[in-house]
Formats: structure tokens, C-alpha cells, sequence
């Protein structure tokens, strides 16, 4: 890696003086002395470049600080890219290389959250899991060393106590038993010292690569984090492999002496010709890992599957029902899915809850004492969490049994509402995002004055709350504590917004009421593209569910119609 004393100052040298450079600018690609620093940041054409120290610079991995901005063909800097080739594209580029490819994206929208992606989040939580998972290996390997040390001492005893059962004629064939006693202790040391050795390695550069990423968050560009997050990732999986690779090779077995002792030990003198056997025994391993952010499995689980963009969803319509009745009038607003059971539950607006099966035949209606029921979600396999267009307050319902479990009372009336961990939150009119600790019922405001509108819906994901705004023409992305990460309004597409609901790659499906569409919007809040219109039947939707599980979505529609989808 280049120190201070390398790098020069670029605008010094073009006048033919050398100078050692103190500052770096990534989007000039020169270093700067403290003199052409003032100069540079005075110039309306480079005051808000990046410029970082060139102690900060020489901390970026070599892979970051080798990415360019212009283009090495043109020599022009890049303005585009290219998601059919994958990469970065000057004016000139464009039409020399890339005039037939669709959906040519300015470079400047899509690096502006390259830092705060979920990419970047999901390998820096996959680098800790993988840390995790070697620090549990090495102690459990530890505790298997502990305890092959006590099977040892075990067999050693019961050797002894038989020994003094018989004579002397046993003296050769006892040094023979604790010689191979030993010997396999040894191999199984040796054994567990290579994997703690190969464990050693690997989180030396899991450490190398959490550092990487660390920096590259302080101190790199825009589009070095952008390009160079793909570097990592690469690293990452490459970490993940060899992970999955130790325990494909059985390092993980739980290792175990076994000793056999002989039942005729007794008539050693004239029929026994050895002490017994020793050996090792391999078990099912019992460490548990975390090997997905959200889930403990065992470490054969398998690596989950990259992230589906927006451009590459499909769906196919499994079944579509109308559930309007001759004297009876429906309007489904609300709906989930049980993911167990694949069971729907939907809101009639004007009858109470329709559970649908998941053929999409009904299974039952259950009436409610509440009026106007809004939205609906689950809480456990037979209760379900109901919000109330007119009466302000959540039900809490037993589908089972149709009978009311709970009441938790609102100031305003209430739309959408999600449960997930032990809480729910709900967008009560004219308040806000309020958080709900169940079963006890504590209330707080977590995100004040974002439910203005008694049509304002929201779900949430294990790390963030995924928010439409129905008058404002919008979607807004929150963390946990109710931060605001990103915000959707592109009015061309995106209008009056009800039911909100997310796949596993994180991307946010949308009800776009105001235009009879379902949108779907990247997990970054970047861009969206109209996946379901009036050409698919589309009327007066309301509400949008996904049963990640099974791959399925579902929507609502104020005229009474449900359709089941396939993601694909």
C-alpha cells in the first residue's frame, strides 16, 4: 500500500514542482497539497467532491482505490450504467456499446445509497455470522478436547480395575491397551488442532474483510463502495464457502473415544489375545451456527439464494375468486396469510373477516362487533390483530373459536397494522405510528404525524417499517426506531397508495389505488416498475400480502375480488 511520501500532488506537478500530496480526491484522482486544497474546494466544479486525507486513502483496500472514474476507451467520466453488462458507461460508451440495451440507469441516482444498501448491511452481517459461527467452532472443539481428556481417564480407570483382577501375564498386553489409548487421544488432537488451525485462518480474514468494509463505509467514494461492494461480496461467499466447506468434510464431527472391553476379560490367560480396542467414534455435530441473519440452523444449511431485483420478477395467477354474494355486498380491503397453513384472512369492509383456504375456497366468515374492519394481521396460527375504520380500537380476534380475545383501545380510528416479535404497530388518523407491546398492551408514538390519511397502511420486516402514505402520494422506508431510511413518490407511477406488503429480497410490492396498478419498488427505494395493471384485471385494489414461504402474493380489491399469484 502507497504511503504519504508516494502520492504527489497532481496540480503541483503539472507545474513541475513536486510536492508531497496531504489530501486525496477521488473524483479528480489526484492527491492535493493543504495550498491546491483551498483552490480546489473554492472551485464550483469540485467544492463537494469527497476529498479524504491520504492517511485515510492508504487505509481504502487496494481493489477500492484501483476503480476509476473515467472511462479508460473515452476518457470521459462515467455518467451511466449498464445493468445488462454490469457495467459503468461514459456518453461515448453508449452508443458505441450499449445502444440495445434496455434500462440504462444514471450512476449518479443509484451510488447516492450505496453506503447504506442492504447488500452492504447483509455482507457485514454475514461476516459477523461467519465470526460467530468459527468462535463457536473453536469453543466447541475446545470442549471436545475437554472432554475426549475425561472418556480418556474414564476408559484409563476401568482398564486399571480390571487389570488387578488378573496376573502378571497381563503386564504387555496393558502397556499395549494405554499405547493405543494414547495414540488415538493423539490422532484425535491432532484432528481437532488442524480445524482450529484452518478456523484461525479464516477469521484472520474475516477480520481483514470487516475492516475492509469499514473503511470503505469512513472513507471511500460513492462508486468505489458501489463497485467495490461487489469485490467483497465475492470475498464474502468465498468465506461462506469455506465455511460450508468444513463441514462437508466432517471437521465439525464430534469427536469420541470408545473403548470395548472384552466380557471374557476374565479368561484373558487362555482365550483373550488383546486388552480390547480403542478407537474414535464420530457423532452428529453439536454446535448450533447462525447461518442466516434471521434463522438458527444447523451449518449444513444451505447459503441463501442472491437477492431478486425488481427486473426479474414474474408472476403467474394460481386462482381468482369473487366473493360478492346476491344479498350480500362485499368489499375486501384488508388481507395475510398464515404461513403455516397458507390460510388467508381478509377484511370485509362491510361483513367482518373472510378466511379463505389456501385453494382459495372460503373457509368461514366471522362477523365483528367493530365497525368497518381496515386491515388485518396475524399473530399466532389462531389469532389475528384487526384495525377499525369507525371504532377506535384493535381487536384482537380467535379465528378458531370467532371470538374476541382482546381490545386494545385507539384515540383516532385506525388503518394499517402489522405484528411481528411480541408487538404490533398501527396507523392511527391524525396521530401517528404507534408501537403496542403485547400481551400487555403498552402503547408508545414511534413515528409521530405519519398517518395522516385513515387509508395510510404499513408492514414490517424483522429491521424495517414499510409505510404508505395515501394523500401524499408515498412510501416511506423507517428502521425500527422509527429513522427514516428512504422515501418513494414518483407520482408518474406511484399514486394514492394502500396495502404494502415485501418479498424475501426485501422488495416492496405496492397497491397503487389511484391508478388501479401493484408496483413493485427495489429494497433501496430507488426505482419501481408496474408488475400488475387494468391489462391483468386489476379493479379498485386495496390489499397486498406475500407468504415469503411459499412464494405466493395475494390481492384484494374493494369489488369483492381476490387473486393468488406465484412469485417467480
Amino acid at each position: 500500500m502507497s504511503t504519504s511520501g508516494d502520492i504527489v500532488c497532481g496540480v503541483c506537478e503539472v507545474e513541475h514542482i513536486t510536492k508531497d500530496a496531504e489530501h486525496w480526491c477521488p473524483e479528480c484522482e489526484q492527491g492535493l497539497c493543504s495550498n491546491c486544497l483551498r483552490y480546489h474546494n473554492a472551485l464550483k466544479s469540485s467544492r463537494n467532491h469527497g476529498v479524504i486525507s491520504i492517511d485515510n486513502y492508504n487505509q481504502l483496500p487496494p481493489f477500492i482505490t484501483n476503480i476509476k472514474q473515467y472511462c479508460p476507451d473515452h476518457d470521459r467520466k462515467f455518467t451511466n450504467y449498464c445493468p445488462q453488462h454490469e457495467s459503468l458507461c461514459c456518453p461515448l460508451c453508449i452508443p458505441a456499446n450499449h445502444k440495445e440495451c434496455h434500462g440504462i440507469l444514471a450512476l449518479e441516482e443509484i451510488i447516492k445509497s450505496s453506503k447504506t444498501s442492504t447488500l452492504l448491511q447483509s455482507m457485514e452481517q454475514s461476516l459477523k455470522d461467519i465470526k460467530i459461527n468459527m468462535n463457536k467452532i473453536t469453543e466447541n472443539k475446545k470442549q471436545n478436547l475437554v472432554k475426549i481428556k475425561s472418556q480418556k481417564q474414564k476408559f484409563h480407570d476401568e482398564i486399571k480395575k480390571m487389570r488387578k483382577k488378573i496376573n502378571n501375564h497381563l503386564d504387555k498386553l496393558e502397556q499395549q491397551i494405554f499405547q493405543d489409548l494414547s495414540a488415538q487421544e493423539e490422532h484425535a488432537k491432532l484432528q481437532i488442532e488442524n480445524i482450529l488451525t484452518k478456523v484461525f485462518e479464516n477469521t484472520e480474514k474475516v477480520d481483514m474483510l470487516q475492516n475492509n468494509i469499514t473503511t470503505v463505509k469512513q472513507y471511500a467514494s460513492d462508486l468505489q463502495t458501489f463497485l467495490g461492494t461487489k469485490t467483497i461480496q465475492d470475498e464474502v461467499q468465498r468465506q461462506e464457502k469455506a465455511l460450508q466447506t468444513i463441514f462437508d468434510d466432517g471437521y465439525v464431527d464430534e469427536v469420541s473415544l470408545k473403548c470395548n472391553l472384552d466380557d471374557k476379560i476374565t479368561e484373558i490367560l487362555c482365550t483373550i489375545s488383546s486388552f480390547g480396542k480403542v478407537s474414535i467414534e464420530l457423532g452428529p455435530p453439536s454446535v448450533v451456527i447462525k447461518m442466516d441473519k434471521d434463522k438458527q440452523a444447523q451449518i449444513g444449511s444451505k447459503i441463501p439464494a442472491q437477492a431478486k431485483t425488481i427486473h426479474d420478477i414474474k408472476l403467474v395467477v394460481q386462482w381468482k375468486i369473487n366473493t360478492q354474494e346476491k344479498d350480500r355486498m362485499t368489499m375486501i380491503v384488508g388481507a395475510c396469510i398464515n404461513t403455516s397453513t397458507g390460510d388467508i384472512v381478509l377484511t370485509d369492509y362491510q361483513n367482518g373477516l373472510l378466511i379463505l383456504n389456501k385453494d382459495g375456497s372460503i373457509h368461514k366468515k366471522i362477523p365483528l362487533s367493530s365497525s368497518y374492519p381496515a386491515d388485518v394481521t396475524f399473530i399466532d396460527d389462531r389469532s389475528v390483530a384487526v384495525s377499525n375504520h369507525e371504532s377506535y380500537c384493535i381487536n384482537i380476534i380467535d379465528i378458531r373459536d370467532n371470538a374476541s380475545k382482546k381490545t386494545i383501545n385507539t384515540t383516532n380510528c385506525c388503518s394499517g397494522v402489522s405484528y411481528r416479535h411480541g408487538f404490533l404497530l398501527y396507523a392511527e388518523h391524525k396521530k401517528g405510528i404507534c408501537k403496542v407491546e403485547l400481551p400487555n398492551s403498552g402503547k408508545t408514538l414511534l413515528i409521530p404525524k405519519r398517518a395522516d390519511n385513515s387509508w395510510d397502511y404499513l408492514t414490517m420486516s424483522d429491521d424495517k417499517i414499510y409505510h404508505t402514505m395515501h394523500e401524499q402520494d408515498k412510501v416511506c422506508c423507517y428502521t425500527m426506531s422509527g429513522e427514516k431510511i428512504w422515501e418513494y413518490n414518483d407520482t408518474t407511477i406511484l399514486k394514492e397508495p394502500i396495502g404494502v406488503s415485501f418479498d424475501k429480497s426485501s422488495n416492496i410490492y405496492v397497491v397503487s389505488n389511484g391508478n388501479n396498478t401493484i408496483i413493485v419498488i427495489s429494497s433501496e427505494g430507488n426505482f419501481a416498475r408496474c408488475i400488475l395493471g387494468k391489462e391483468e384485471g386489476i379493479n379498485q385494489p386495496c390489499g397486498i400480502c406475500i407468504d415469503i414461504e411459499r412464494n405466493n402474493l395475494v390481492v384484494s380489491s374493494f369489488d369483492g375480488t381476490v387473486v393468488l399469484y406465484k412469485l417467480t
